[in-house]
């Protein structure tokens, strides 16, 4: 590849970063969710949205999606639970285990989050034509596609504060 052919990946790593940086910070999940009258934190946002498109879930694996421990977790679903949102339910593939699952009002609440969501899309992209609409989703599911295979790709290391580079 040539230097004009790769031109674009500074541009790219740019604007990636610029749109993570937004989308994950925190008065921006609330901001999205507020729109639609759902007033929670962002670890409760997530774990709605987790179990309402993945379905009933384990402690352990909502820790790991959201990269945090068993104590946090196990205060996000206490704060769920109180507010009518997730109820623990026993684990069908083993008794000794349970799953977080979402209520009627739990449901409610994820809908509200996919309405919003599709409100904050429509207005990202107001004044895109369908035709570029369309592309920007085949593209951009072809490139989630190949971030997820890269990311397997990727050995797992325990980070240091040394700045060390190997």
């Amino acid at each position: 590849m040539t230097t004009n052919e790769t031109d674009y990946r500074p541009a790219l790593i740019a604007a990636l970063t610029r749109i993570l940086g937004e989308w994950t910070a925190p008065g921006f999940l609330t901001g999205v969710a507020a729109r639609e009258g759902v007033h929670l934190d962002p670890p409760a946002i997530v774990m709605v949205t987790v179990i309402a498109q993945k379905g009933p879930q384990r402690p352990s694996a909502l820790a790991a999606h959201l990269v945090t421990g068993p104590s946090n977790i196990s205060k996000i679903i206490r704060r769920l639970s109180e507010a009518g949102l997730v109820v623990r339910a026993t684990d069908p593939d083993d008794a000794r285990a349970q799953r977080v699952q979402l209520t009627p009002a739990g449901e409610h609440v994820a809908a509200a989050f996919v309405k919003a969501g599709d409100g904050m899309v429509d207005e990202l992209l107001e004044g895109w034509s369908e035709a570029d609409r369309r592309t920007f989703v085949t593209l951009l599911e072809r490139f989630a596609v190949a971030s997820t295979s890269f990311a397997g790709t990727l050995g797992t290391t325990e980070p240091t504060t040394t700045g060390e580079i190997s």
